[in-house]
């Protein structure tokens, strides 16, 4: 009876080591592949919402930009008229093949509350402001340029001899890949591309990100 109980005991604690048993090699090894395929998985999800996030991101500042650029020009060049002699809106082309826009407005010059020489000739004084949208600091015979330097937009004033006025200059947009201008009668089309460089991009490598916006503005003082 006593041998029974002791052999019985024997194939318990044989058994209990047996049930104790770890993992082996194999087992832990394919656990690990798993893990780490799970991990770079992942990854490559956070890498990807990070990228179109930070694409979504650039996209929207640029047609925002260019967007508000468009607006800010078209609300100044609005008010030219494309007479024939003399003309007060020309477009030329620079080097790069961007449009160099330049034209003169109706300004109230001398204060007098009205952009004519008087009641008598209605004789329109041309000319431009400082500043957009101001009916003040308006300057006879001056002129308004828009042109690109350095992948800027730039206004400034020029004098009746075509030269830049000091302190006019002012920068109306960055990252300008093209800015074109292109009169049909009595509207002007305006077509502007916005470049911009991701250099974290995918993986590593820098992307180029463009938008490209237009309008169509009715020169509202245009004649036949």
């Amino acid at each position: 009876m006593n041998q029974t109980i002791f052999r019985n005991s024997k194939c318990a604690v044989r058994n209990a080591k047996v049930n104790q048993r770890g993992f082996t090699m194999v087992e832990v090894m394919v656990v690990c592949a798993l893990l780490a395929l799970l991990l770079m998985s992942f990854y490559t999800v956070l890498e990807l919402a990070y990228v179109l996030f930070r694409t979504d991101n650039v996209y929207a500042e640029l047609n925002h930009d260019a967007m508000q650029t468009v607006r800010f020009v078209s609300r100044e060049v609005g008010q030219t008229s494309p007479v024939a002699s003399p003309s007060h809106l020309n477009i030329a082309t620079d080097g790069n093949n961007n449009s160099v826009l330049r034209f003169q407005v109706p300004v109230d010059w001398d204060g007098d509350g009205d952009v004519i020489q008087n009641n008598t000739t209605d004789v329109t004084e041309w000319g431009a402001y400082t500043d957009v949208g101001t009916v003040q600091n308006g300057q006879l015979g001056a002129w308004v340029r828009y042109s690109v330097v350095n992948n800027q937009l730039i206004r400034e004033m020029l004098d009746a001899g075509l030269n830049a006025i000091a302190n006019t200059s002012r920068v109306v947009s960055n990252n300008v890949q093209t800015f074109t201008a292109a009169q049909n009668q009595e509207t002007l089309q305006l077509n502007l591309t916005l470049q911009k460089i991701d250099g974290i991009g995918q993986q590593g490598a820098s992307r180029t990100i463009q938008s490209a916006f237009s309008s169509q503005t009715l020169l509202r003082n245009a004649v036949d």
